[in-house]
């Protein structure tokens, strides 16, 4: 099983991917959700996002990466962006405009 290496509080941890539902940048933290907690540290999201399982885990707007497994549907927020429902949390992520056609050519139309 992989797992990504954070820092909090000068400690090193470990999380499962599997557990990752979505990660996001929050002002200038980032915030890695899980179902049983949201965590909080430092970096960048180019720099976690080199970490992980890309196929299991997609950059879908500057602000957010969403682990694919635990999509519940996608539909249109707004004009150019779409919201991602996930199962069991309340929290949701966004998809660009650009992101979710290279998404869906990826991923609908080659399976």
């Amino acid at each position: 099983m992989k797992r990504l290496a954070y820092k909090k509080e000068n400690v090193l941890n470990f999380l499962d991917f599997d557990k990752i539902i979505f990660i996001e940048k929050l002002d200038r933290k980032i915030v890695i959700h899980t179902k049983e907690e949201k965590i909080q540290t430092t970096g960048t999201l180019s720099s976690i996002y080199d970490k992980l399982d890309n196929q299991m885990f997609y950059r879908s707007h500057r602000s957010y990466i969403i682990n694919i497994d635990y999509i519940k549907k996608i539909s249109p927020w707004g004009e150019k962006s779409y919201r991602v429902i996930f199962d069991d949390i309340k929290e949701d992520a966004l998809f660009s405009y650009n992101k979710y056609k290279e998404f869906t050519e990826y991923y609908v139309n080659n399976n």
